[in-house]
């Protein structure tokens, strides 16, 4: 009998519905996880009185609380080759050794976010596989077949990059005036890639995610109109007819390319830099106001090419050594966002980041290639999940050299080496040659005034930088050249080559940053990206950065400020009326570290 009445139990038992858990519940579990594995990491309590509440930088999560510390309950297996790479594709480094290692931070992916690694060219293998268990999870496979990495985490999606049509030459074999986009429309564009083999036919288990790379771009109207080939004489409708057959062919060329390589079975097609909804600003950034109800580009052709595509790659480069860089990229995502907030789908948004500086325009200067500060490259990475991505990409390329060893002291030009310009990236102290004496910090910069190769002595000069002259405007910068007047230091190469800053190093700060977001990555993936301070303020005054994602009765906010990287104390920032909360003040530190602070409303 009690055999029986225990057996009608169970059966009651699982008749009775189970409660699935809900996203607040899920990111309740997400912190008791946290909680138990960094040591007195907690929620701070947030009563809804008005009042002021003041938080401590002790109460935030920074990443050297995870140094050591196992922070993702799968972490991806990490383990070398079976056999030492080519020389040509190796590092050389022991393992653990390398530039781009963050220090102390163990293996770990995410989720509920992707991030492509796509750093190409020579003495980048070993870094993609660091790669491939530290954040990332969809590899470039430069140079090698996917299918020799047998060694890395299960799970490792591929990358094809870049998969383009050459128009300029393209369309003058097909009969077509390059750059004359209007001469698309009269032709099955897509029909005519496909049987070309434009794309080869997606392998399964190889490159799922394709990344189409078309950075041709079309003529604003009032450029249109000074063409040989515009119908000047035209009437005004017809004119109209004519901008508006240009413009649908220019969106026809991109279009075309994503009909194509789904036609030939590529399951995720993402478009870089051929078109974005808001395209990258730096100058102006701060009175953008793009309104996708009345964007002309948008409405006429923006759309249809968004609708193509499974992916948005939105550029987020940085270009000038500047506090502006965090707040910079902030604002160019959500820009993007705003822009698509309407579309009938939200496709997913990856920013490209590059963990170098552009440098503003094709000349030389002396600030174009180095490497971004780890302080502002681990706070850029870190806030780009607190704009609503899918993820991020991190791109570079190194060409035939290494950008883990120090970078060269010489470089070309107009036919002769000259010397260059590099970062310092550990301090150190040195007299100079007229018996003066300095000190040279991380980051500063020295413009080589020569290299005696029958000696090994090499020359150099201090650049007046942006965190030393207090200058707001990179155009006020000079590019810099032998200054007689300046102090000239001198030390041997090899032993100045150990106080430089190699290209890679920011990496292990992108690691980092991605590494102080995992913990509460599904509260970020389901949250509500909540704005207290607009970024495009932020950037304008070169302020403290903070931003919030809320989901349930859980706040995750992070603080950064950049100025602390150019020599300036921190900032405490008040959000005034905290969440809508009238009376309510909160105020949060800010300094060079990232800080998240989870508040929970009780």
């Amino acid at each position: 009998m009690q055999i029986r009445q225990w057996f009608l139990v169970c059966i009651l038992c699982l008749a009775v519905p189970v409660r699935a858990k809900t996203a607040p519940d899920q990111a309740r579990l997400e912190v008791g996880r946290l909680s138990a594995k960094v040591k007195l990491f907690r929620a701070v309590p947030l009563r809804r009185a008005a009042g002021e509440v003041v938080l401590k930088p002790a109460q935030s999560l920074t990443v050297d609380r995870l140094r050591n510390a196992r922070f993702d309950d799968n972490e991806p297996a990490f383990r070398q080759p079976d056999a030492p790479y080519d020389p040509h594709m190796g590092d050389g480094f022991a393992p653990g050794k390398a530039p781009y290692v963050a220090r102390g931070i163990r293996p770990f992916r995410f989720r509920y976010f992707r991030n492509e690694f796509n750093y190409g060219g020579w003495h980048n293998w070993n870094m993609i596989d660091y790669a491939a268990s530290h954040g990332f999870s969809i590899l470039y496979p430069y140079n090698f077949d996917p299918a020799s990495r047998k060694h890395l985490p299960a799970g490792t999606r591929w990358l094809c990059w870049s998969w383009w049509v050459d128009w300029p030459k393209w369309m003058p074999a097909h009969g077509m005036e390059a750059g004359r986009w209007d001469q698309l429309m009269d032709r099955d564009i897509a029909a005519q890639l496909f049987a070309e083999n434009i794309f080869q036919t997606y392998r399964p288990g190889t490159h799922p995610v394709c990344m189409v790379d078309q950075e041709y771009g079309y003529l604003p109207p009032e450029q249109l109109r000074q063409r040989s080939w515009y119908p000047s004489g035209a009437s005004s409708e017809e004119k109209a007819a004519f901008e508006c057959k240009y413009y649908l062919g220019y969106a026809r060329s991109l279009i075309a390319i994503a009909e194509t390589a789904h036609r030939q079975e590529w399951k995720e097609v993402g478009i870089y830099d051929g078109y974005s909804p808001f395209p990258r600003m730096w100058w102006g950034l701060e009175k953008a106001d793009p309104n996708p109800d009345d964007d002309w580009a948008w409405n006429l052709f923006g759309k249809q090419v968004y609708d193509a595509y499974d992916i948005l790659y939105t550029d987020v480069y940085c270009f000038y050594p500047s506090p502006q860089n965090v707040a910079y990229t902030l604002a160019n995502i959500d820009l993007n966002r705003r822009m698509i907030r309407k579309a009938k789908a939200q496709k997913p948004i990856r920013p490209y980041y590059w963990t170098l500086l552009h440098g503003g325009d094709a000349s030389y200067h002396w600030w174009a290639n180095q490497p971004l500060t780890d302080e502002e490259t681990r706070a850029m990475t870190a806030f780009c999940f607190f704009a609503g991505t899918d993820g991020l990409v991190l791109w570079n390329w190194s060409e035939t050299g290494s950008h883990h060893a120090p970078p060269p002291l010489t470089r070309p030009e107009q036919g002769k080496e000259v010397g260059n310009d590099v970062m310092v990236g550990k301090g150190f102290f040195l007299k100079s040659d007229d018996e003066g004496s300095a000190d040279f910090r991380r980051y500063e910069m020295l413009h080589i005034v020569d290299a005696d190769k029958t000696t090994g002595n090499v020359r150099f000069q201090r650049i007046e930088t942006p965190w030393q002259t207090g200058a707001k405007d990179i155009r006020a910068f000079r590019d810099y050249a032998y200054d007689p007047d300046k102090p000239v230091y001198t030390m041997p190469e090899k032993q100045l080559n150990a106080y430089l800053r190699p290209a890679s190093d920011p990496v292990s700060a992108m690691v980092e940053g991605l590494a102080l977001v995992k913990p509460f990555e599904y509260l970020l993936r389901h949250g509500k990206v909540m704005v207290d301070v607009p970024a495009q303020k932020q950037f304008a005054e070169t302020l403290p950065i903070v931003r919030r994602v809320r989901l349930g009765r859980y706040h995750l906010l992070a603080t950064y400020d950049p100025a602390c990287a150019f020599g300036k104390p921190g900032r405490m920032i008040a959000l005034q009326d905290f969440d809508g909360k009238r009376g309510l003040t909160l105020k949060l530190p800010a300094d060079q570290e990232t800080r998240l602070f989870l508040l929970e409303e009780r």
